[in-house]
């Protein structure tokens, strides 16, 4: 049923209107803008379904499925801030900041939309408001990429969804000037696009795809890395190398979404889109940060083996990673630097001694979780983000000089591989990953990325073996 049907022209006499209203009010007393951010209940509605409802064309959007908690799509900017350059973390920060403090929040989640009509009811519940600030950044401060080197935005429309239940938040700048019933009719209109979400339909051939560029050459790379390992202090050098795919059609970045999230269950599948029709997708099973109730939590992801094609070859194969020394240096010399980080922040961060495992669907990881309680210090998100980013999984030791061979030796810009993603909440919560197991889309082209730990005693073609398992998995889910 068309949103028209309903009212075409919103009077302020309903709830919504009266709110916007409070709202420019407000701006005009305070001579600010504020963001009004109004929530609304809806039928569950899957992340990848919301987003194909909403996204037009280039429009810029976030894309957040971790596993067992709350999935977030972000379309559209109500405001933003681009960055560059050596204090682009800092310049997020002072936007987080100030924006922070201008939202005002009213909640309409008492009970699922399902007709306008019930938005004159005066009754309103509020929860605790959240509003979140969606946040990437490439891997070098300086890029060539179509991504900036840092981009924090909050988005004009975000759907939450957490296990059977989902929300909708619309987030309307307003000014003094602000047409209210103009914005009233859009939030409508988007309400209605959600509710027909889940009719529609997405029957498209699969596209054809030819691999126009393979990691052939990754062997004689990390043969010239190797012979830097052990000179001037150097210990470990992340290299990394990209496969180049095309299509006869483009690809469906939406059905890709739906296709890692059912391949790869235990990673957050992600997507961000800059607003000029390039997407970077992937399903990383690094958690770079995490920020809740007080705790804030790392994960140190390094030394991996492939997964057993059998139960007893796969614990074999578990066993052999556990008690490879050269993988568990890989590992310790990670865990010693997001100590360290952390330490410099004023942080007492707690571990184990020893590594877990981690098993995901077609390889397995050493894995150290790392946390430490904020109690009365506070630190920001970003601040964090700049210490830890990159750290010695997707960069080396030392860093400096790892990422100096690393730009020598690629070929490449690494854009937003390999590099930070996440949202960070106006009440001080966070959540990064790390950009890996990852491709760019650009209509019928992908780039595909995936990169190893190159230490004293790495092997050429195993180094290259890895890889090739990592971008088999992610080929496979490009659709």
């Amino acid at each position: 049923m068309p949103v028209v049907q309903y009212e075409s022209n919103l009077s302020e006499t309903t709830a919504v209107s009266r709110f916007l209203v409070e709202c420019r009010q407000r701006a005009a007393q305070t001579d600010q803008a504020k963001i009004a951010s109004l929530t609304f209940s809806i039928a569950p509605i899957a992340p990848w379904e919301a987003l194909a409802a909403l996204k037009k064309g280039g429009d810029r959007h976030f894309y957040y499925d971790p596993p067992g908690s709350a999935a977030f799509v972000g379309v559209q900017s109500v405001v933003e801030c681009r960055a560059v350059g050596q204090s682009r973390f800092e310049a997020a920060q002072a936007f987080t900041q100030l924006w922070q403090s201008r939202f005002v929040y009213k909640s309409f989640a008492e009970r699922p939309f399902t007709d306008p009509s019930f938005i004159d009811e005066p009754a309103w519940i509020l929860s605790e408001p959240k509003s979140h600030f969606f946040c990437s950044a490439t891997f070098f401060e300086q890029t060539t990429t179509d991504f900036e080197p840092i981009c924090v935005f909050v988005p004009q429309v975000q759907v939450t969804t957490i296990s059977s239940s989902s929300t909708v938040d619309f987030n309307c700048l307003i000014t003094a000037q602000t047409d209210i019933d103009q914005t009233a009719l859009q939030i409508f209109r988007q309400l209605e696009q959600l509710k027909q979400a889940g009719r529609l339909s997405r029957s498209r051939r699969l596209a054809k795809r030819r691999i126009v560029r393979n990691v052939d050459g990754f062997e004689r790379s990390v043969a010239v890395v190797l012979k830097h390992i052990g000179q001037n202090g150097l210990h470990k050098v992340v290299l990394a190398d990209v496969m180049d795919v095309v299509a006869d059609v483009p690809f469906d970045g939406v059905r890709s979404l739906q296709t890692l999230r059912q391949n790869h269950p235990d990673c957050t599948v992600f997507s961000v889109g800059n607003g000029r029709g390039q997407s970077f997708i992937g399903a990383s099973p690094e958690r770079l940060l995490s920020i809740r109730e007080n705790q804030i939590t790392t994960d140190a992801l390094a030394g991996s083996a492939p997964r057993g094609v059998t139960p007893g070859i796969d614990t074999q194969l578990a066993q052999t990673l556990l008690n490879s020394e050269k993988e568990r240096y890989e590992h310790r010399v990670v865990v010693e630097f997001l100590l360290k980080q952390l330490r410099s922040l004023g942080l007492t961060p707690q571990c184990e001694t020893a590594p877990q495992l981690m098993r995901l669907f077609h390889i397995q990881h050493l894995y150290t979780p790392i946390s430490a309680p904020l109690k009365a210090h506070r630190v920001s998100p970003l601040e964090v983000l700049s210490r830890l980013h990159p750290t010695p999984a997707v960069a080396g030791v030392p860093r400096q000089q790892a990422c100096e061979l690393i730009r020598q030796q690629e070929t490449f810009d690494r854009g937003l591989y390999a590099a930070p993603i996440g949202w960070i909440d106006t009440a001080g919560n966070s959540e990064f990953i790390v950009g890996i197991r990852s491709a760019l889309i650009d209509g019928c082209s992908a780039r595909l990325y995936a990169g190893a730990g190159i230490v004293s005693g790495s092997q050429p073609d195993k180094e290259l073996a890895e890889i090739k398992l990592k971008l088999q998995s992610l080929l496979n889910a490009l659709v």
